[in-house]
């Protein structure tokens, strides 16, 4: 990956950045003030508040289930962001899961909130680029992606990559931001202002599910499943839109009126990008 792109990719993904990325110190914060246990509960709200994810909770267990996980598999996560998805995988299963991370950053969060959830002997994160995946173990059962390979500038060696770390015959599957109608987010900078401020630019390399399928049986899978889903996302996000307009007091006397101002410009923003600039896919394949 360029050094310039994975510089935007990393900034784009802080506390500090265009939307909210909760730190492990905040979420314990929130899930006191919610009074919720990470440690026994599968509270949706946990999920929701522990990244920006547009698949919500709901999208992310519908793909373990499409995948048919359990407790005896060895689960990839590529592209885990701060971890949610595994930890949440690690509740419901209990399977052994190795997630990886371009962005440092986040992996140090994934590391601290394994902790705060109880699930470290679970779960285990490494910083390292997709597209030069390179782990001692090449026995993985399952692998899974959620909303990160629209950031993959050479999709067709990450897949490679993956292929050569899983066993025949394992299945992976994905949640994934697809080219828009009018071409990628990249080009919405230019068109859509409240685009703009949520994103550092230039980081996005969204395909169509005919590119995703050429790809994916070029470099040892065979395609079992493909959906755009973009419309059910766009009806789950405007929801979820109103939702935080309605916000109660505890998650804003834990972080205050100015967060979910952040929360509705993010909505807002990505919602006017739908269709034209970004649509939503699931995708199943197996290696041969």
């Amino acid at each position: 990956m360029d050094k310039a792109i994975k510089k935007n990719l990393i900034d784009s993904y802080q506390v500090d950045g265009g939307f909210i990325v909760h730190d492990c110190e905040m979420l314990e914060k929130i899930f006191s003030a919610y009074r919720i246990n990470p440690k026994t509960s599968i509270d949706r709200r946990i999920f929701d508040l522990e990244g920006i994810t547009h698949f919500f909770q709901h999208g992310v267990t519908a793909l373990f289930k499409k995948l048919d996980i359990t407790v005896g598999d060895y689960v990839l996560s590529l592209g885990e962001g701060s971890g949610a998805p595994s930890r949440l995988l690690a509740k419901l299963i209990g399977c052994k899961i190795v997630g990886i991370d371009i962005n440092p950053d986040q992996i140090i969060k994934a590391k601290k909130c394994a902790i705060l959830h109880g699930v470290q002997d679970k779960v285990e994160y490494y910083e390292q680029n997709v597209e030069e995946l390179s782990l001692e173990r090449n026995d993985f059962t399952k692998a899974f992606c959620n909303e990160t390979t629209c950031h993959w500038q050479e999709k067709g060696k990450a897949f490679k990559r993956i292929n050569e770390h899983l066993k025949k015959g394992a299945k992976i599957g994905f949640n994934e931001w697809l080219k828009g109608d009018k071409g990628t987010l990249n080009n919405a900078y230019s068109i859509i202002p409240e685009f703009t401020p949520l994103y550092k630019n230039g980081i996005w390399f969204q395909e169509n599910l005919e590119i995703y399928s050429k790809l994916l049986e070029k470099t040892g899978f065979e395609v079992l499943e493909m959906e755009d889903c973009t419309d059910r996302i766009d009806i789950k996000m405007r929801s979820r839109l109103k939702g935080i307009q309605l916000e109660g007091d505890p998650y804003i006397n834990v972080m205050g009126s100015k967060a979910k101002e952040t929360g509705i410009n993010y909505y807002k923003g990505m919602l006017k990008t739908h269709y034209d600039f970004v649509r939503y896919g699931i995708i199943i394949a197996e290696k041969k």
